[in-house]
């Protein structure tokens, strides 16, 4: 489905963007049944792919925040956060979702979108260990499993108000 052309000419001639149909059918179909569209998401905040390659991370989305009332931190998701010594410690690094390899934020959502709220997924992160001499940071990998949220506002206030 269309969704709008870049122009320069003002007429309806130029850059065209559209939406897969397949996505419109999920969308519309959703609406009629449910009245709204509920997506799954982790619950964390994160930094976008292209800020975080000054940081040295070329793959894999930076965990930012994970809130105390998401199941991502009860399975032990780390944001990033600053230390004592006021020095920022990188938060995991989210590299794969069940099967699927997690390069930038883009990936993620492909793969939540093949979910839904409840499921429970693996999620494969690069933790940070240590930092050596050079000041390069070492990262293991570590395994968790957490359970989807929904993204719908009520359960975001429901949350919010705990």
């Amino acid at each position: 489905m269309n969704t709008a052309i870049y122009s320069l000419s003002g007429t309806s001639a130029g850059i065209g963007f559209a939406i897969p149909i397949d996505a419109v059918k999920f969308i519309v179909d959703t609406l009629i049944r449910d009245g709204k569209v509920v997506r799954p998401v982790l619950g964390i905040s994160y930094l976008e792919s292209q800020q975080a390659r000054p940081l040295g991370i070329r793959k894999g989305v930076m965990v930012l925040d994970v809130p105390t009332t998401s199941p991502a931190y009860k399975a032990g998701l780390k944001g990033t956060r600053r230390t004592e010594e006021g020095l920022v410690e990188l938060g995991d690094i989210i590299v794969q979702i069940g099967e699927d390899k997690i390069n930038t934020e883009a990936d993620l959502f492909q793969t939540l979108e093949k979910r839904k709220p409840g499921d429970r997924v693996k999620v494969i992160v690069n933790r940070l260990s240590t930092v050596n001499s050079n000041q390069e940071p070492a990262f293991k990998e570590v395994i968790l499993y957490t359970i989807l949220k929904p993204s719908s506002d009520e359960y975001m206030y429901q949350q919010q108000r705990r």
